[in-house]
């Protein structure tokens, strides 16, 4: 005996698995406009190495001079406590890049995503060429600024400290310092000397005296 039931509930099943796969297929169009031939254009790798990747990740977009031209395609430790990025880039901006380029990690927007920014480098500078190594920088974030500046604090507030313990035992009269200020002798000494001083100069001066006739 024919189900009819069932027959209608495949058939609508069909109509909704079509719907579904032109939605998915026209999203994938718009998302992708423009730069569907950038997927399956050529790249060329070029490496940076930091000490520090600031959270960067696997597929981060790379600029140079503000224009988006490839992106991050690995991570991973080398020696010396270094970190290296290997970047897939457009081969045409290689004539661009520099053995002096050097790449910066950048935070994009206000959700904080990193980015690689490349600069020019110098004229004079030869160009990297395929699967170059650039020096790469981190940008200094708020939490650096802010563990720097507390350092400086602690250090300020330790030198005003033994500033204050110094004065205190000058006006104590304890330590070399307080004696030589406080000690009446040595004070009459020093303007003993400088007395001599004054006289010596005068007699130069007027060309009297056994140094004034020198």
């Amino acid at each position: 005996m024919y189900n009819h039931k069932k027959a209608l509930n495949w058939a609508q099943l069909k109509v909704g698995i079509v719907v579904t796969t032109a939605l998915l297929v026209l999203f994938i169009t718009v998302l992708f406009a423009g730069n569907i031939g950038e997927l399956f254009a050529p790249k060329t790798k070029i490496h940076a190495t930091f000490k520090d990747v600031k959270g960067l990740r696997r597929g981060a977009p790379v600029w140079f001079s503000g224009i988006e031209i490839g992106s991050v395609r690995s991570l991973e430790f080398i020696p010396q406590q270094k970190i290296r990025i290997t970047m897939a880039i457009k081969p045409e901006t290689l004539k661009y890049i520099r053995k002096d380029s050097v790449a910066t990690i950048l935070t994009l927007g206000l959700l904080g995503d990193k980015y690689v920014e490349i600069s020019p480098g110098s004229k004079d500078s030869p160009l990297i060429g395929p699967n170059g190594t650039i020096t790469g920088l981190s940008q200094i974030e708020l939490k650096d600024i802010v563990e720097t500046s507390q350092e400086s604090i602690r250090r300020i507030s330790d030198f005003v400290s033994m500033l204050e313990e110094i004065l205190k035992k000058i006006e104590g009269g304890k330590g070399t310092v307080a004696k030589f200020l406080k000690d009446p002798a040595i004070y009459d000494n020093l303007q003993e000397t400088a007395e001599n001083l004054n006289e010596l100069s005068k007699n130069l001066t007027s060309g009297t005296g056994t140094a004034g006739k020198l």
